[in-house]
């Protein structure tokens, strides 16, 4: 008896914390019922990648154009394309300051990493780091953030294995031809004996080209990492041959 009115309670508690502050979709970010975390169109609508994919572009191989285009790390997945509400919910995570939201993200991640990395066991989760800079102007890197939480679900350690160098033009402003040449030797490692002989998990929030995900699974490799993949919240759908050149 005593549980049931705690959890009356706690919905009373619940929808009085909702009318001063709504809830709402951590995708989209419609306001919701409290019951609920997701509005019901993204709930059936979300951009998600089906299995089977392609393991060198993170594509559903029904949408991969990729040719077996090879990159330093072995294979790369994501649970969403880039487009639709989790443009909104990336944005929202990125430039809107709802950290939080790395949580749920992190978890439709974690559930990816398990189907398409069931047989691979990881030594440490790492991340694409930014410069002491970019830290001091924005205080948190959405990549290490959402990274955190990752490593908590998949009962990983967080290891921080790689530094920035140098400041770098914002990637998603650049055509696709100029971003390999954006991030070409900006990236190095923190400590090539915390690399050496380790699987790694590398995470960012999204991949569009490949090219810093490249980047930063080179400077791993050079140090001795046993293997580096790839996970992101999202990837671009490439739409064309063109894209992928």
């Amino acid at each position: 008896m005593n549980v049931m009115r705690t959890e009356k309670l706690q919905k009373i508690l619940d929808r009085a914390l909702c009318a001063v502050f709504p809830r709402r979709c951590i995708y989209c970010g419609k306001v919701i019922v409290p019951e609920r975390q997701i509005c019901t169109e993204c709930e059936t609508n979300l951009p998600c990648i089906a299995a089977p994919i392609c393991p060198l572009c993170g594509h559903a191989k029904a949408d991969c154009i990729c040719k077996q285009k090879k990159h330093k790390y072995k294979a790369i997945c994501a649970p969403f394309y880039y487009e639709d509400a989790i443009v909104q919910a990336i944005h929202r995570l990125k430039f809107e300051n709802k950290d939080f939201l790395s949580v749920p993200f992190a978890s439709d991640m974690a559930a990816c990493v398990r189907r398409e990395y069931a047989d691979i066991a990881f030594d440490a989760v790492t991340f694409v780091p930014f410069t002491k800079r970019q830290m001091r102007l924005r205080e948190w890197n959405p990549s290490e953030t959402l990274a955190k939480a990752f490593a908590e679900q998949l009962n990983l350690p967080l290891e921080p294995l790689l530094v920035k160098l140098y400041e770098t033009k914002t990637q998603h402003t650049l055509e696709s031809s100029a971003r390999t040449g954006n991030v070409f030797g900006v990236f190095d490692t923190a400590d090539p004996n915390a690399v050496a002989g380790k699987t790694i998990l590398l995470v960012d929030d999204i991949k569009t080209t490949g090219a810093t995900l490249h980047e930063c699974a080179k400077m791993l490799m050079l140090a001795d990492a046993e293997a580096v993949y790839a996970c992101t919240f999202a990837v671009t759908k490439h739409r064309n041959k063109a894209s992928e050149k």
